[in-house]
């Protein structure tokens, strides 16, 4: 449930309007339905169909929400991004406008083209599609996750032109610490939660030493930003506001712990999955490279995704919109943050 929403029927006539004027040799346009994901915060998303009297097309509206999650122009980020990702053939959906004259939906928006399939949830082993598949295709969906976020990092970024609109492209992991130091800050409009602002602090003063080759990074790499078909076969990766460049271990890691997360929370795992281990060799065969401070990043991703949580929780306790998540000091992942740092500084003594 988005925090707030623009009126179905005020977007519906906007985009019959917008799309008559982009081509309007095809004649008088209408929307025949208007419809919405049933999660996502980050920005207002509307799948609508749009007919002329010879065809139909589905698409998919992003605007910015009412009330921002993350700063910026996150839609130019995410249409430069499909974009480079379509022209590499990698599955994505198709950009087909970023428009961003005020006057058709009194926002900017994009528009791309519609993937026909369905995402997992956002707690995996509590998604009925998934856990009560066969364990060989519930390691298949798994699997193509691994190897598809491998080809991402494969990508060549810098000759895709990503290095001009993209932040990371100096290759400092430090510089992308200092962005998250930042949005914690502006996320909590200038009231950040004391324990998580010490965590940022605690990922700045243990950087990596080491950088590994930066790639392009997604961002929010989660199987609930995968669609995939009714047999388990990978379509498309969606949800690329988040993206950067930097190494693929953050992408990995934002994986991984997440995963893990949200199998502590719901008590359960997905029984065709991989271990942990076995996950990190699988991609590393893909990616054609050790992932290095693996551990590291793990903090981190949880260090970003409880920013984000705080962020939302936040809004939504100003609307008055149940939220499953709390912010300030009180968010209990802050305590498995806890528990990652102690572990990781234990490894770093004995070793």
């Amino acid at each position: 449930m988005a925090i707030a929403q623009r009126d179905d029927t005020v977007l519906a006539e906007g985009l019959a309007s917008w799309a008559e004027a982009l081509d309007p040799a095809r004649g008088r346009a209408r929307t025949s339905s208007v419809g919405r994901p049933s999660a996502g915060w980050s920005n207002e998303t509307v799948l609508a169909t749009v007919e002329w009297d010879d065809r139909s097309d589905d698409v998919v509206v992003r605007l910015p929400p009412v009330v921002a999650s993350f700063p910026g122009d996150t839609l130019r980020t995410e249409s430069i991004v499909l974009d480079a990702l379509s022209r590499a053939r990698l599955p994505v959906p198709r950009p087909i406008a970023l428009e961003p004259d005020l006057r058709w939906l009194g926002a900017p928006f994009l528009v791309m083209t519609r993937v026909s399939g369905r995402p997992v949830g956002a707690a995996p082993s509590r998604d009925p599609w998934l856990v009560e598949a066969p364990p060989q295709r519930q390691r298949f969906v798994q699997e193509q996750f691994l190897a598809t976020l491998a080809m991402v990092h494969r990508l060549d970024w810098r000759a895709a032109g990503l290095s001009q609109h993209l932040r990371g492209a100096d290759g400092a992991l430090a510089t992308e610490v200092d962005w998250w130091s930042s949005y914690v800050d502006w996320a909590a409009d200038g009231s950040p939660a004391r324990r998580l602002v010490d965590h940022v602090r605690w990922c700045r003063e243990h950087v990596p030493a080491t950088e590994p080759p930066a790639s392009l990074c997604w961002g929010d790499a989660r199987l609930g930003n995968v669609m995939y078909d009714d047999g388990g076969a990978l379509v498309a990766l969606i949800d690329w506001e988040l993206a950067s460049i930097g190494p693929a271990e953050m992408d990995l890691a934002w994986y991984l712990a997440l995963e893990e997360l949200t199998d502590r929370y719901a008590r359960a795992s997905v029984p065709g999955f991989m271990a942990h281990d076995d996950a990190v060799a699988h991609f590393e065969a893909a990616l054609g490279r050790r992932v290095r401070d693996l551990e590291w990043h793990e903090v981190f991703a949880l260090v970003r995704s409880v920013a984000i949580n705080d962020r939302q929780a936040r809004l939504a306790a100003v609307s008055g919109i149940a939220y499953p998540g709390v912010a300030g000091d009180d968010n209990p992942v802050l305590g498995w943050v806890d528990g990652k740092v102690e572990q990781y500084e234990q490894t770093e003594r004995s070793t």
